[in-house]
């Protein structure tokens, strides 16, 4: 009886030595992420590459004959999970060592994308999630993570939200102002971003001003995202004030073709609006560019940006005032008449 307890004991601490050893080099071998570095890779019509590098500190562990690493890592921007890769037994050698992995972003994937954009008030968080387990003698031990975060912001209808007067000329004199313009975004979907834009404008002359309606087109990287009527006939008798509905719609189910020049074009777009106003009179009609509404702002995104940025703006945005001083060619406001 006392030789069985003595090796009862003997084994209890033989197997206290074993598993404080295992424990202290799992401890001492727990991997980490030290940085998680992406980029855009190959762009074609129908997918985006992502090129990804982690770095993680070679622990003592995979240093050992029997280990190997299981690394993925998954790319969502907005809760939208846009790419996603795993390897599985990859050998890490050195006391730090990269993985280089490459997935593939689906470019219809992108029109959901942009209607979150918009609908969250134009933010998108960039969330990049890595993990790196090591297995090791029957175990997998996960690695100390690095989750990074990235807030993009962008403000494309700023240039449309203005109380500053501006005459809308032709023929040497004015034919109506605009006293304020606003804009703003609907409910986006993945086949259309409705645009719900407005202008107060007066007419100071002594006759009506008829508008039959007002035209748009926009585009993005030059490519036509949209086009249309945005107003049908408004009357602005002499002397007074009249609110004119400019409603234009983004057709979102064309920007996966716009995505292909904004990525090989370092994530920077220029978004275009233009209006035209077709006024009739007595038959005779004319059609005046609305360069007063009409404008252009640059953008740049960087989603893949290194930093985590939870409340900063990452994108810079630069109107162009080409259109705001500009007047139509001297020509009578009623000088054309439309075609039979």
């Amino acid at each position: 009886m006392v030789r069985h307890s003595t090796w009862l004991v003997m084994f209890v601490v033989v197997t206290l030595i074993g598993a404080t050893a295992a424990y202290g080099v799992l401890a001492v071998g727990r991997p980490q992420v030290e940085s998680v570095d992406n980029e855009w890779g190959i762009v074609t019509t129908e997918r985006t590459e992502v090129e990804t590098r982690i770095a993680v500190d070679d622990p003592l562990l995979l240093r050992l004959g029997d280990s190997a690493a299981d690394v993925s890592y998954t790319v969502s921007m907005n809760d939208i999970e846009v790419a996603t890769e795993r390897e599985n037994r990859v050998q890490l050698g050195g006391n730090d060592s990269t993985v280089s992995l490459s997935t593939w972003l689906d470019n219809d994937d992108i029109p959901a994308w942009w209607a979150s954009h918009v609908n969250r008030n134009e933010t998108t968080t960039v969330r990049v999630d890595p993990e790196v387990g090591i297995t090791y003698a029957g175990l997998r031990l996960p690695a100390t993570g690095l989750t990074r975060t990235r807030t993009v912001r962008t403000n494309l209808l700023e240039p449309l939200r203005t109380n500053e007067s501006r005459q809308v000329r032709a023929g040497g004199r004015t034919v109506f102002v605009v006293d304020e313009t606003a804009a703003q975004w609907a409910r986006a979907t993945v086949d259309r971003s409705p645009i719900d834009a407005s202008a107060t404008v007066t007419n100071p002359t002594s006759v009506p001003v008829p508008v039959t309606e007002i035209g748009y087109t926009v585009r993005l990287n030059g490519i036509v995202v949209g086009q249309g009527v945005a107003a049908r006939r408004t009357v602005i008798p002499p002397g007074s004030t009249r609110t004119l509905d400019a409603n234009a719609t983004i057709d979102t189910s064309r920007l996966d073709e716009w995505w292909i020049t904004h990525v090989r074009n370092d994530e920077t777009s220029t978004l275009s609006v233009e209006f035209d106003a077709t006024l009739e009179y007595g038959g005779v009609t004319r059609t005046l560019p609305l360069d007063v509404l009409s404008y252009e702002r640059t953008f740049e995104t960087d989603l893949l940006g290194d930093e985590t940025d939870e409340t900063g703006d990452s994108s810079r945005n630069r109107e162009s005032t080409r259109n705001r001083s500009r007047t139509a060619r001297d020509e009578p406001p009623f000088g054309r008449r439309r075609p039979a």
